[in-house]
């Protein structure tokens, strides 16, 4: 893979991060209990949801080139990177804990894109 490949890949990566942890940090500030169309109000008019949003829409740019210039059967797979991300998002910026079964599970993701990255050659 170019270069160029593999710095679009890993911005979706982030970008996936970013747009899970911009959900979450909007969630927490619609009002407890907000339901129907208070609740919906809440999520259209949160900047940090809207963030999200056009995070994810540079993603699926990003993506549709990595896609097109990579195999999938590495870079699908690889794309769980993001799941360590949220790990770590949620433990940064959240104050979420991590117990020692989380962080294990992201060492294996973590391991298993190292090796699908050395398939390549």
């Amino acid at each position: 893979m170019s270069p160029l490949v593999w710095v679009l890949f890993f911005a979706t990566v982030a970008l996936d991060v970013w747009g899970q942890t911009a959900f979450k940090l909007g969630l927490e500030r619609v009002p407890e209990g907000a339901s129907g169309l208070a609740f919906w109000k809440g999520v259209v008019l949160n900047s940090w949801i809207l963030g999200g949003f056009f995070g994810y829409c540079f993603e699926a740019c990003f993506w549709l080139y990595v896609v097109g210039h990579a195999p999938l059967s590495v870079v699908g797979p690889m794309a769980a990177l993001a799941y360590v991300g949220a790990v770590v998002s949620g433990r940064l910026f959240l104050g979420e804990h991590a117990g020692k079964r989380r962080w294990l599970g992201a060492g294996l993701i973590t391991l298993g894109a190292a090796c699908l990255a050395a398939s390549l050659g």
